[in-house]
């Protein structure tokens, strides 16, 4: 029933050339964005970001095998 009202209002709205909002000149200046091809991206940045994934991952193991280590001998 609900759904029923919300596609007859729906149906029902007419928009008019005084309703479009004006354009933000920020939106203008983001048309530029990307600067550069996919292609281009600095590879450096995706090499520190998995380098510090490794790194925690590594940590995490570390520190399961001691916990793991410790129940054993403790």
């Amino acid at each position: 029933m609900k759904d029923d009202r919300m596609s007859e209002q729906t149906d029902n709205v007419t928009i008019e050339d005084g309703d479009a909002q004006a354009r933000d000149p920020l939106e203008a200046e983001l048309e530029a964005y990307p600067l550069r091809d996919a292609s281009e991206d600095p590879r450096w940045a995706v090499r520190t970001v998995w380098t510090w994934v490794g790194i925690a991952i590594f940590l995490l193991l570390f520190l399961i095998t001691l916990f793991i280590l410790g129940l054993w001998f403790d």
